[in-house]
């Protein structure tokens, strides 16, 4: 093989391989950037739940407030048992739980939305802590309660007030932005969980549809390890029941819809459909290459050179123009992720993740999480598709191998 006359073949024949490298690159980069939207898809999938710092919620649907008086649970978030909680973290896969407690509180003057939250775990509301513009976090073993700053302007409340909420006193020490707080379990008031497990346990109408003892919850939010999430949520339905409703990032990629919900078999069927494209790319001009070189190649095997030498220097030339078209390819899928990441997708959020009451303004309002689509390029991605692109090139060299043999030199030469 003479790496010199290879390169002097790609420079004086440049047309030709300025096609090559082109055409083959689309392929490349049209494989890159379908992988990378299947993931970009993927990350903003997990976005609700990352922000709350799980990567799975639990809850378990029951039946409906009899009547909406006093302290009562949605009917989407009703009683998981302390038991319960006990076999789930125990399930393989789980890192670590967070829990709460959601009630809607029907007081004589004003409805509260309540969520009982644990102060210290990083799993769940606690990021809160985060969203508070005015006033402090709750502070360990107090009695007190963090109040959502648009609902404090609706009525006059405001950071040292005291409320009362279910026949409790609480002060308020805090206002919290929900504009910029998490979208699952919104409330508009926020307790330790110890005393939104109190009002529940204390509650008549809410004992009377679902029974709750202390230590019970009402959701649950999971950490998980990423290549379990499928099989614990599995194992939970078979703890909780069928009916639970187990949230995990597929099932938010699910809610994008067909169109955005790029599946792993449509991104592989797709990516191996632009990979068929490119290899043909590469062989035809290959194989228009051997023909236009009939001539030379006569010459060269009638100079000495063996049938393994010429394929040798094809297949070299074949491979550095792949390479240089996967280079190619990678810098095209780069310019356009950076032209997609510009674009946002709203993640719809279940109502039942953020129950509000139906009559309580805005408790039917359709609640998304909006952000831009976070399109890169991983590293492995653009290093596999580099590597795809030198095989091929390997490939399409090593395959024209066999046209190379059937050309002999007396035959070229004597039509010259």
């Amino acid at each position: 093989m003479n790496l010199h006359y290879v390169v002097k073949e790609l420079y004086y024949q440049r047309r030709r391989t300025n096609i090559s490298v082109l055409g083959l690159s689309v392929g490349i980069a049209l494989f890159i950037i379908l992988n990378a939207l299947s993931l970009a898809y993927r990350e903003a999938a997990r976005a609700p739940l990352k922000e709350i710092g799980a990567d799975i919620t639990v809850q378990r649907p029951g039946n409906v407030p009899q009547e909406l008086t006093g302290a009562v649970f949605p009917c989407s978030a009703v009683t998981i048992r302390q038991e319960e909680i006990t076999k789930i973290e125990k399930i393989p896969g789980i890192i670590g739980t967070g829990k709460a407690v959601l009630v809607w509180v029907f007081d004589p003057h004003r409805a509260w939305i309540v969520l009982g939250i644990e102060r210290d775990n990083p799993i769940g509301p606690a990021i809160l802590r985060a969203f508070v513009t005015e006033g402090r976090f709750l502070e360990d073993g107090k009695s007190e309660a963090l109040i959502e700053a648009g609902y404090a302007q609706q009525f006059g409340i405001k950071v040292g007030d005291n409320i009362s909420v279910a026949g409790r006193s609480f002060p308020i020490v805090g206002l919290v932005d929900a504009s910029r707080a998490p979208k699952i379990a919104v409330a508009n008031l926020y307790l330790p969980l110890k005393d939104a497990q109190a009002i529940a346990v204390s509650s008549r109408p809410l004992q009377s549809v679902s029974p709750f003892a202390p230590g019970d919850v009402n959701l649950l939010f999971i950490k998980a390890d990423q290549q379990q999430i499928i099989s614990a949520a599995a194992a939970m339905k078979g703890i909780l029941g069928a009916k639970a409703v187990i949230a995990t990032p597929e099932s938010f990629l699910k809610l994008l819809g067909s169109l955005f919900a790029l599946s792993d078999k449509f991104t592989l069927a797709a990516s191996l459909i632009a990979m068929l494209i490119a290899i043909l790319i590469a062989f035809k001009t290959m194989a228009g290459n051997i023909s236009e070189r009939a001539r030379e190649i006569g010459v060269m095997k009638a100079v000495g050179w063996t049938q393994q030498n010429v394929t040798m220097q094809l297949l070299m030339e074949s491979v550095i123009q792949c390479f240089a078209a996967g280079l190619l390819g990678i810098l095209i899928a780069i310019v356009v992720a950076f032209g997609l990441s510009f674009m946002t997708v709203n993640i719809p959020i279940p109502w039942e993740m953020s129950p509000t009451p139906h009559f309580l303004p805005g408790g039917g309002v359709q609640l998304y999480k909006t952000l831009r689509l976070p399109v890169d390029i991983p590293l492995k991605l653009a290093a596999f598709a580099l590597l795809l692109s030198v095989l091929i090139g390997g490939i399409t060299g090593a395959l024209l191998g066999r046209h190379i043999s059937k050309i002999k030199p007396s035959e070229v030469l004597r039509h010259e």
